[in-house]
């Protein structure tokens, strides 16, 4: 190897830092767990009848209202009769479902399912 080579060598180790102590790199600080997002299927269980009460239920009122405070299945059909007028562009089978949906998902043996606190303070118009 030439004696001029050798400053070239050198000047290019220096340059790209070969041979030096690597440089400390700062560890990013730890990120939080960002919250969950709410997800309607916490509260509404697939099933048949479903969609129907997220789109009926949901266009007159706050959806999580329908959830709140177990039903019987009497209480259910007294709801259905009192809603007959607001159901009216729905079909029979439509209503049927919808209605099947609530008794089997949101009776009385069942425990209430917990609503984010920004859903429950909505407000429900009771029935």
């Amino acid at each position: 190897m030439s004696t001029t080579s050798l400053p070239v060598i050198l000047a290019l180790l220096a340059a790209c830092g070969c041979g030096h102590a690597p440089t400390p790199v700062e560890k990013p600080a730890p990120r939080q767990a960002a919250a969950a997002p709410f997800h309607i299927g916490s509260i509404f269980p697939r099933g048949a009848g479903r969609e129907l009460v997220l789109s009926t239920c949901g266009s007159c009122h706050p959806i999580t209202c329908t959830v709140r405070g177990q039903r019987n299945a009497d209480r259910w059909d007294n709801i259905r009769k009192d809603h007959e007028d607001k159901l009216a562009g729905q079909s029979e089978a439509e209503v049927a479902a919808m209605f099947a949906y609530l008794k089997l998902n949101f009776n009385d043996t069942k425990p209430e399912p917990a609503v984010p606190a920004e859903l429950a303070g909505q407000g429900c118009t009771p029935f």
